[in-house]
């Protein structure tokens, strides 16, 4: 439809301004408008045309019979309004009574409406959405605007229920206009965008009621001098304020938008490329005219003042491929010309057969036809875009491909821009930074990270057969590939592979997460290597579609997530997949044995986990896959899990899947008790268990080191023993899991033990006394007694323990308790307190044991015996004369062991830097150490 007027020309400030032509350049773009609004109506639905014809008579008028009614009191009014007979007929199919009387309102608190986007072009399908600007004036109270509010939001329900995705953004053009921003569009990145979406706004914007923009009547060679013009305009009466709502010019736009509007477009391509890559052209168009970028909105105007013009030509897409078209030719390139053109074509087309009806498909073909006559493109072009309707998986990839380095190309495009018309400082922005992880995620290429397709949504044809093959390398690992249909002969064939893998996992999370699987295909499998089948791997494709659809995330949560580091959402693990377990049977029969821990098996001490498979989801929508092998591989992958998590970790943080047979049941249930352990013991980030495990024929420590959680491994029981009597920081309390030093006390102690309290466990027999100490910090001290009275023994330890606490070497408030172990006819042990008194004669001998704090750490002690002391240039002489003269107090000089009632040595001779670090531990030992050596001096 084309249309002729003559051409207005609106003089500049102390020029000659008509006010017939202003009324003139008005009309004009409501005749505009009004054909974009009637293109829309054509196609929708007749009872989708209703929600249209309703909206403005919705928010002049509160009426309690009509769609999105709140209250009587919400704020209504739109000037110059009144409700044509479409309208009335419209409002009467909810209320037959229903009668609009014209009523002067004192105020208007609805400015103007209008819709944006591509609902006013020739790209607008059924699947799109439309975005209204709801403007209300700058008077309305928070309470007023929350009512106007839930009224939106009522009314996009109402949409919802006619099949129709209908946004409101609540505009007051005061706020705007001073770069108060919110979002005005779904395609907004938030606070990044304000004049481009202006710009968008302005080329692409339907009036529906209320006030005109004032954009309009500032004429295109103004533009630069909008606001001067408008404020000419208003303070020379040739309009007024009640008359035009007025967002702004674009005479100023900052670098900044620039790069935001790209990085957000490049976000917005990875769900849907081809809508937005057009509009990144555009992007690098108008940043290579920086700083005086040639709007296509301002080509739009100045068309419309020119007065001679077709307005099927000044469709919203077609300017914009117009413009990019002549961009592309000027910069000479062909490859992005054609892609330009493609997504022209999908935009208007649609990427499915299904987006339009027959006529509406014809009339787009024919417009189409006639871009590619005007300008010029190949023959054979229209009809290659025409099949994309049956794109498979191999044309999908592609496709991708070249989106990919597009993008790549974008990114690098506005980084170069930003470095020459951004400040330093804008790298802060946050908006930028949430967009830039999310490109960062998708795009960056990690080892083990399984790539989503920008296309796979164009995938028309699906494959009702897959093959999947591994394939042999010399000198190398073992590939996958996979291949679309039945190939049994890869070389043969000359069959082209779809993809190629490391592993076969990795090939099914990738067909899973691309949409290749469904139920109906037929999965073809050959293996070197693995024990599997095509209906395992079926299994498992059912599998992995489960739980990437139960963690999946919406795209606004997902974007919120960019707020935070990029953690695990969840794991899936996949162990022994493929593989058999050579430990579990002898000469083809199954081991059976009592000791039934799938990590330490039978007399061998077997690990039924061999291989294992990590599947994670991340916060950050990436999805990876990381392999491990036996006991080392499997401890690291659950602590990965267990550290790059979302806090709090849980059980549905790990899920486990095991293909091993007749073990399975037993093997998962084993890791979900140990994961779950973990959970328990070190969920708290400020914990201090220490969790043992045994796994082969040895058993790993898990601790919170830096608020990770770690492991090492100790081989032997000595190198466990030892570990329970290091030293530690803070009170460490222990956990055992089965089987660890269960043919010992020490399991059932650690049961028992108390922060703050040192506890002194005994277990008499007619040769010994056992004795256990677990200290205030929870490390233990053991020993035996030979030929020893346990309360002669009990006296000692309890002696030497209290006169650390009154002398303060340990923590004053420290508590001393005794138990005494017993066990019954089943072995089964228990213990209850004992109390034990010193009797005077234990303690006749005092033997103390001094240095000099400047003593080198291999001089002798001194030892106090009563009031008599010994020392010497020799540790020997030392030790020898003490013991000579502890033997002179016994009957009979018995040899029974020689205990040391006090210590006071330097922090160096007991392993700390200071001795405020030290606890009963270090002195037990050091007493244990200068005992023996008197015990071992001289002749017995």
């Amino acid at each position: 439809m084309k249309k002729h007027y003559p051409p207005i020309n609106l003089g500049a400030p102390g020029e000659e301004i008509s006010s017939k032509d202003l009324h003139a350049i008005t009309q004009r773009f409501k005749h505009l408008n009004q054909y974009r609004l009637q293109s829309v109506q054509n196609f929708l639905q007749p009872r989708q045309q209703i929600f249209l014809n309703l909206l403005p008579l919705l928010f002049h008028r509160n009426h309690p019979l009509l769609p999105g009614f709140i209250s009587t009191d919400t704020p209504c009014g739109i000037p110059d309004y009144s409700p044509n007979k479409t309208t009335i007929l419209a409002a009467k199919q909810f209320s037959k009574s229903y009668r609009y009387t014209r009523k002067a309102l004192r105020n208007y608190a609805i400015e103007a409406i209008f819709l944006m986007g591509s609902v006013g072009s020739i790209a607008f399908s059924k699947t799109s959405d439309m975005d209204i600007w709801l403007c209300h004036t700058d008077h309305l109270s928070s309470t007023e605007i929350n009512e106007l509010q839930q009224k939106a939001h009522a009314l996009e329900k109402w949409a919802q229920s006619l099949n129709l995705e209908v946004h409101f953004f609540l505009m007051n053009s005061e706020q705007f206009r001073r770069g108060e921003n919110t979002p005005i569009s779904t395609e907004s990145s938030g606070q990044t965008q304000h004049y481009l979406l202006l710009e968008e706004f302005y080329r692409t914007a339907i009036y529906l009621a209320g006030k005109a923009p004032a954009w309009w009547i500032v004429p295109p060679h103004q533009e630069d001098n909008y606001s001067g013009y408008v404020d000419h305009l208003l303070s020379n009466r040739f309009i007024s304020k009640l008359d035009v709502i007025d967002f702004g010019g674009l005479e100023a736009v900052p670098a900044e938008e620039f790069i935001s509007a790209t990085l957000w477009h490049i976000y917005k391509s990875l769900s849907s490329p081809y809508k937005s890559l057009l509009k990144l052209f555009l992007m690098e168009c108008y940043a290579s005219e920086y700083p005086q970028p040639q709007w296509v909105s301002r080509s739009l105007k100045k068309t419309i003042y020119q007065g001679e013009f077709d307005i099927d030509r000044l469709d919203p897409y077609l300017l914009i491929y117009e413009k990019v078209e002549e961009y592309l030719h000027l910069v000479a390139s062909q490859r992005r010309l054609a892609l330009s053109r493609q997504c022209f074509y999908l935009k208007i087309m649609g990427d499915s057969p299904r987006s339009l009806d027959p006529q509406a498909r014809s009339l787009r073909e024919n417009y189409l036809q006639e871009i590619a006559r005007q300008w010029r493109w190949p023959e054979d072009l229209l009809p290659n875009f025409s099949r994309h309707r049956y794109w498979d998986i191999h044309k999908a990839t592609e496709e991708h491909a070249v989106i990919r380095d597009q993008l790549k190309q974008c990114l690098r495009m506005i980084v170069r821009f930003a470095g020459q018309h951004v400040e330093e400082d804008y790298r802060d922005n946050q908006d930028l930074r949430l967009i830039g992880r999310k490109l960062h995620a998708y795009l960056e290429h990690k080892p083990g990270k399984i790539e989503i397709i920008t296309t796979r949504g164009n995938v028309q044809k699906k494959e009702d057969e897959l093959s999947l093959i591994e394939i042999d390398q010399e000198h190398a690992e073992p590939l996958w590939h996979l291949y679309c249909g039945y190939v049994g002969n890869p070389k043969k064939e000359n069959a082209k592979p779809v993809k190629e893998a490391e592993s076969l996992l990795e090939l099914l999370c990738w067909i899973a997460l691309n949409g290749l699987y469904q139920n109906r295909v037929k999965i073809h499998l050959h293996s070197i290597n693995l024990n599997i089948g095509p209906t395992e791997t079926q299994l498992i494709l059912d599998q992995l579609l489960r739980f990437f659809s139960s963690h999946k995330k919406s795209d606004g949560e997902m974007l919120e997530a960019y707020h935070h580091a990029n953690q695990f959402l969840a794991s899936l693990l996949f162990l022994n997949l493929g593989e058999a377990l050579p430990e579990a049977r002898e000469e083809g029969q199954i081991i059976m044995s009592e000791r039934s821990d799938p990590l330490s098996y039978g007399e061998n001490r077997a690990c039924f986990v061999q291989r294992i498979e990590r599947i994670s989801l991340s916060s950050w929508g990436e999805v990876s896959l990381a392999r491990f092998h036996d006991i080392e591989g499997f401890f690291h992958c659950l602590t990965e899990v267990f550290n790059q998590s979302t806090p709090p970790v849980t059980s549905d943080s790990l899920d486990v899947i095991c293909y091993t047979p007749l073990r399975a049941k037993s093997i998962v249930l084993r890791i979900k008790v140990l994961f779950n352990q973990l959970i328990k013991f070190f969920g708290n980030q400020n914990s201090n268990w220490r969790y043992i495990v045994p796994a082969k024929s040895g058993y790993y420590l898990f601790t919170h080191n830096a608020q990770h959680l770690t492991y090492r491994k100790l081989a032997t029981n000595d190198l466990l023993l030892r570990e329970l009597s290091a030293t530690q920081q803070q009170f460490s309390p222990i956990f055992f899991d089965q089987h660890v030093l269960s043919n010992t006390f020490i399991p059932f102690l650690y049961a028992h033990i108390a922060a703050n309290t040192i506890q002194i466990f005994f277990h008499a027999t007619e040769k010994y006394v056992a004795i256990y100490i677990i200290d205030e910090k929870a490390a233990l001290f053991t020993r035996q007694h030979s030929d020893s009275k346990p309360e002669q023994v009990l006296v000692d330890y309890l002696v030497f323990l209290q006169t650390l606490i009154d002398q303060t070497k340990i923590a004053h408030a420290t508590k001393i308790r005794i138990y005494e172990i017993q066990k019954n006819s089943a072995g089964v042990p228990s213990c209850h307190a004992v109390k034990i008194k010193p009797q005077e004669s234990f303690m006749a001998l005092n033997i103390r044991i001094t240095t000099s704090p400047t003593a080198e750490p291999d001089s002798p002690p001194t030892i106090a015996c009563n009031e008599r002391k010994y020392s010497s240039a020799s540790a020997d002489d030392v030790f020898y004369s003490t013991k000579e003269h502890i033997l002179r107090f016994r009957h009979g000089h018995e040899t029974y062991p020689y205990h040391i009632n006090e210590i006071d040595v330097s922090a160096e001779l007991l392993g700390v830097e200071e001795l405020v670090q030290a606890h009963s531990i270090h002195y037990l030992q050091y007493k244990q150490k200068i005992e023996n050596r008197i015990a071992a001096s001289g002749k017995n």
